[in-house]
Order: structure tokens, then sequence, then C-alpha cells
């Protein structure tokens, strides 16, 4: 409870620590909870990401939050923040999701050491008793004398004087001066930096208190229905007949051809979303403590919003997310616009110190697919972008875009269509023309012919290099998908034991199915290293996949029926909670297959799988030589291995220096067939509503 109560130095509504931050600029970002605890003791931390500015204002940061702290102390426990929280709690625990098994036991066998026994369920989740006077007791303790203040920031480097000792950090200690510490001492809400801007959250009008089950019958236990079907509005429906919980996910796309026009709307599109995200603060704190949960992000088609939790109150969520989009054009501010352009910088620049083989796929992708911008690109695009931009865009965008979405859950037919009418009503876009959405083409690779694209290591200190190798073998029926599916289990396992432990190629030795674009597949081989260079590691992936077809041919019959059983068993395994079945859905409803039972179909189909089909599809896509091989490798060269730069690439092969320029160069393929959605419609009479 105490911990909980604290987390009200973390509310991000009207009147928090982190709202005046942010008006201020000093602040992006901020959380606060349990930093370490034992039986004995615990601490509280508060970590907040600063802005440039903010970073000249540490100890003005700093004021403000002890301003909050003797706001709290001031007021005293407030028993309705107990009650609200005491209540959420109860119901997070009775309408607890199923988790993985493994999870849970270590949950259950962590709790066992902090309950009672009769806690040891329930305790990590309720709250059984109202203690104020522990609760003074420990506000007590968030005092400036017993504080231990870190700042951590590049511009530090070359002022520090100390060195840790086992990684290396280099840091300087210093005290606080006393005059510092009795400013913070003394802060209070009514000082001429607060203002008297700080103040306790809002009660909660979103914490649920209807729980009553829909039960909607005659709808396939794995299938989604069409409610609504219109140029603005495309609504998918699922009633809740398998978890029997009060509870619903919304998702939802605006697609755009805004998505991929230019560098410029893909970054503007960058920018509303965490201008959104600012400007739902108000009311978004509010709704996660009452486990009501929205996150809006940049899609390949649009701007994608999502809401789950208890169905309830998630219409009163919605609509004002929906309000918040309404007026984000006139409520933004220059200072606002400038701290998300200096944020999202940051991330694009952060990028660059990411892992080679991140870089890696992200070369592999700007070949691959069209529509794909470089980071140097959306750079120079963010660098431009002023007020009349960010504003034209919003207009824009709202004016004109093609909402498709799924409600599933506890909901009926009925209030899945007032969600969908919701949106349509608060937004009133118009349809965008014919043909004008976006469509995610890919380049198609010449069959019995190998690619390369070779650059430098975007961060010159890391020393390790990368290869990613892509083996396209395009668009394919469910069927073939399972053969590729079942390979892969095979590769998985044996390319993880040869590559990495027996020749220690390096630590990330990973494969997987790639899909480019919506359906476009491929067997990929990851491999990043610090002591060989991207074409010695193509070699040996080349020399593991002629040993593996040995491998494959010599595998007894018992053997290739076991890891059949597996591979199906893994596709047909039930949903373990409804966020796990939506996500499955929201996929093939956003690569517009709408094939509901693609995991079923999948794994129906591993079960008719031959030997000699897994061969077959061997032969005609992976081996040397292979009719319908394509190989593509993106080849990411550490500053110790630039000689491979230069070296020459296989007899034969394609070296690739403009990654746009192949793509304009390439066939693409063909875009998928429109799918016949009218079997899918809603009908009330089979479903007996």
């Amino acid at each position: 409870m105490l911990l909980i109560y604290f987390s009200l130095i973390g509310h991000e509504g009207k009147g928090s620590i982190l709202s005046l931050l942010r008006e201020l600029g000093w602040a992006n970002d901020l959380s606060a909870g349990e930093a370490h605890s034992c039986t004995d003791w615990s601490s509280f931390a508060v970590n907040i990401s600063l802005t440039d500015a903010g970073l000249d204002h540490v100890d003005d940061v700093v004021e403000i939050f002890f301003a909050y702290v003797a706001l709290l102390k001031k007021a005293g426990p407030q028993q309705w923040v107990h009650d609200e929280t005491a209540t959420v709690a109860d119901m997070s625990f009775r309408f607890l999701s199923k988790r993985q098994p493994i999870d849970y036991a270590t949950s259950i066998a962590s709790a066992m050491h902090l309950y009672a026994a009769e806690h040891i369920l329930a305790g990590p989740y309720r709250i059984y008793e109202y203690g104020p006077g522990s609760i003074d007791e420990c506000l007590e303790y968030l005092a400036p004398s017993n504080m231990l203040l870190t700042v951590s920031a590049r511009s530090f480097e070359g002022k520090t004087d100390t060195k840790e000792k086992w990684y290396g950090t280099d840091y300087k200690l210093e005290d606080i001066p006393e005059d510092v510490l009795e400013r913070w001492t003394s802060a209070s809400v009514d000082s001429a930096l607060v203002d008297g801007k700080l103040e306790f959250p809002e009660r909660n009008d979103m914490i649920a208190s209807d729980f009553g089950l829909r039960k909607v019958e005659g709808i396939p236990k794995d299938e989604c229905r069409l409610l609504q079907d219109t140029p603005v509005l495309r609504c998918w429906y699922k009633p809740d007949n398998v978890f029997d919980m009060p509870k619903a996910n919304i998702m939802a796309i605006m697609q755009t051809p805004l998505a991929t026009e230019s560098p410029e709307t893909t970054v503007l599109g960058s920018l509303f979303v965490q201008v959104l995200n600012e400007h739902t603060t108000e009311f978004t704190y509010l709704a996660s403590m009452a486990s009501l949960h929205c996150s809006f992000s940049v899609a390949r088609r649009g701007i994608e919003i999502h809401v789950s939790g208890y169905n309830h109150k998630q219409a009163v969520l919605v609509g004002r997310i929906l309000n918040a989009i309404n007026g984000l054009a006139e409520r933004l501010e220059d200072s606002l616009l400038e701290r998300m352009k200096d944020k999202i910088e940051k991330s694009y620049l952060s990028f660059t110190f990411a892992q080679p083989y991140q870089h890696a796929i992200y070369g592999g992708d700007l070949c691959f697919e069209t529509s794909k911008w470089t980071l140097e690109e959306k750079l120079a695009a963010l660098k431009k972008v002023t007020m009349d931009d960010m504003r034209n865009f919003s207009h824009r965008l709202l004016s004109s875009f093609q909402l498709e979405m799924l409600v599933h859950g506890n909901c009926t037919p009925e209030e899945a269509k007032s969600i969908g009418e919701l949106y349509i009503e608060k937004l009133k876009p118009a349809a965008p023309s014919e043909g004008t959405l976006p469509a995610i083409r890919v380049a198609q690779l010449e069959d019995k012919k190998d690619y390369y694209y070779r650059f430098k290591e975007f961060n010159e200190e890391d020393n390790n290099s990368a290869l990613v190798s892509v083996y396209q073998m395009g668009p394919m029926d469910l069927a073939t998908n399972s053969v590729l599916a079942f390979l892969h289990h095979l590769v998985k396992e044996p390319a993880f034991n040869e590559l990495r432990t027996n020749e220690q190629l390096g630590y990330i030795v990973h494969t997987s199915i790639k899909t480019s674009g919506d359906n476009i597949k491929g067997l990929l081989f990851l491999i990043q290293s610090d002591v060989r260079d991207p074409n010695y590691l193509d070699e040996r992936v080349e020399a593991f996949l002629e040993r593996f077809r040995t491998r494959l041919v010599e595998m007894e019959a018992e053997e290739f029926d076991t890891n059949i059983q597996a591979v199906k068993k893994n596709f047909l395994e039930k949903n373990k909670n409804l966020g796990e079945e939506s996500s499955k859905y929201w996929a093939v409803i956003t690569d517009k297959s709408y094939v509901f039972r693609k995991w079923t179909i999948i794994g129906e189909e591993v079960g008719k799988i031959t030997k000699d089909q897994v061969i077959a599809f061997y032969d005609k896509f992976i081996a040397a030589g292979a009719p319908c091989r394509s190989k593509f490798a993106t080849q990411v060269c550490a500053k110790q291995h630039e000689s491979a730069m230069d070296a020459p690439v296989p007899e034969g092969a394609v070296l690739i220096t403009n990654p746009q320029e192949f793509q304009r160069e390439m066939p693409l393929f063909p875009l998928r067939p429109k799918v016949d959605v009218d079997p899918l419609k809603f009908d009330s009479t089979v479903s007996g509503i």
C-alpha cells in the first residue's frame, strides 16, 4: 500500500510533477516506484528523463519533486486513494488472466518469501488494510537528507574523476551544498517556481462496476465477423466465448495515404503520436489506475489506437481519446512541438548505437520494401518541421482516412457497433480516394541469384560485425507455409548449436521466418560476431546448410514424427488469455488476409507433411544452385573488419551500393488479391441475436 500511495508522485495528469516539468520544457517522462526491497528495508526511486533544457535546471527539477512531497505531507494520507486502489486491486485478482505456467510458478515461489501462507496467491495483487500511520512514517523518509541524486548525461564526458570497478563507468561523486539542501527541504507548492500548479489527481470515474458477462451464441470460437463495411469504417467483431472475462480489446487503425507518402509525412506521423500521448496524459493515468490501458503508435498503413481492459468504462476512455485527437492541432504549442522533435531526434540518433544486427535488418528492409525511408532522410525532414506543417498534417489526416477496427471481448454486437460509430461521429472523416491507401510492395529477387548489401557499422566503437541472410521464397498458401514453419523448426536448434556453441562465431545466433510486406516469406539467418567478418560468417552459414541437408535425409522416421507432433501442438495450442487471441486476429486484419483460423489451419497442415516434401522444399528454395533460390545477405562491418568491405562477392552475385536505386530497378511482387469478406459478414439470425 505504501508504494502504491507514493505512486501518486508518478501520476501524469493535471497537477502532476510531470505535467509541470513538461510545461516548463524540462522533462519528457517520469516514473516512480520501488527500486530495491528486502525483508527489512526498501528504497523508492523517481526517474526523470530530462530535456537538454532540463539538464540546466536539475536543482529546480528536484525542488519541484520535493514540493509535491510537501503537498503529500501537508494533506496527509487520503483514504479515497486507498479505497480506489484497493477496489482496482481486488478486480485485478478476481479477473486475473492466465499466464505462462513457468512465469506463474516463479511468481508464486517469490511470493512465498513475502506473504503468509493464506496470502501467497492474492498478496501480490490485493490490498488488505488502510494504514495512515505507516504512510506518515514512510513519508518522512522522502527528505533531501535521505536522498541519493544521480544525474547522467553525455555532456559530463571528460568531467569525471573516478572509474567504476566492474563496468568501467566514469563518474564523479560530490556532496550537495548546504544551501541547496535547505532550498529543497523548504520546498512548497506556493513557491514562485511551482506557483500552486501541483495538486492531487482527480478521483477516478473510470473504475468499472459492471462485470456482467455478455453471451453471444452462434459465432465460432476461432472466427471474427464483419459488423460494418463502409468506405470509412470496417468493424470486425468477436465475442469472448472462451475466457469469460469482463474485459475487451479495441484495436483500430486510421489508414491514410500519408503513412508512406514521404519522409516528411512519416516524421509528422511520429510527431502526431507523441503529441497525442502528451495531450491524453490528463486522463490516461486515471484510466491505467482503473486497469484501462491505451496506446498510440505509427503503423505501416497509418495510426493505430489500442484500448484494453474492463469493458464497462471503455467507451468513456475512447470518447476522451477522440476528443483529444480532434483538439490536437488547436492545442499545439511551440514549446511542446520542439520538445517532441527533440525526443524523436534522440530516438533516431540512439538507433545508431543499437546492436549491429539491428542495423543489418534495417539495411535489408530498405532494400526489400517500398516506402521505407532512411534514417538520414527522416532526420533531415524532422529538422524542417514547423508548427504549420504539424497543423496541416493533423487536418489532412482527420479529413480523410479509412478506419479498420477489431472489437473483441465482453460486448454485444450492438455495443461493438456503437464503438465504431463513436469514432466516425467524433472524427467525421471522408473516405479516401480509390487506390490511395498504402500498398506495401516488396522487391522480387531473381531466382538462382545471390545479392549482397554491405555498409560500415554506424557506431565505430562497436567491435561487432553482423550478417543477416534471407532466403526469399515469395507468397505462399498455408499448406506451403506449414512446410516452411516445420523446416525452420528443424533448422533452429542445430544452427544455434553448430554456429554458436561449436564454432563460436558470435554470442548472437538466430534463425526465424522473415515476412516482408504483408505476405512475402523467407528463411532468415542472423549472426553477430566480434571475432569474424561477415564474409566468413556467410561461408559458415552456407556450409551449415549443406550439412543440414544430409542431416535431414538421414533423419529417422521416429525423430521426424516427433518433430511433426511438436510443431503441430505448438500451432494448435490454446490461447492463454484474451490479449493473445486478439493479437492473432489483429495480425490477419492488418495484413489483409482475414484468415482468422490461420494458426489452426497451419497446425493441421503440419500433421500432413512428409519427409520427401521437406527435402523437396529445401532443394527448391535453399540448396546451392536450387531453381528458386534467391538469397539476400546484409553485411555490417565493424571497424576491425573494414577490409571485408572490399572483398569480392561470390561469382555471379550482385553487390548493392544504393538501396533506393536497387529498389527502383527491381521488379516487385504483385499485390495480394483483394479478399472477398462477404462470407465473413455478421448474420444476426445465425448468431441468435
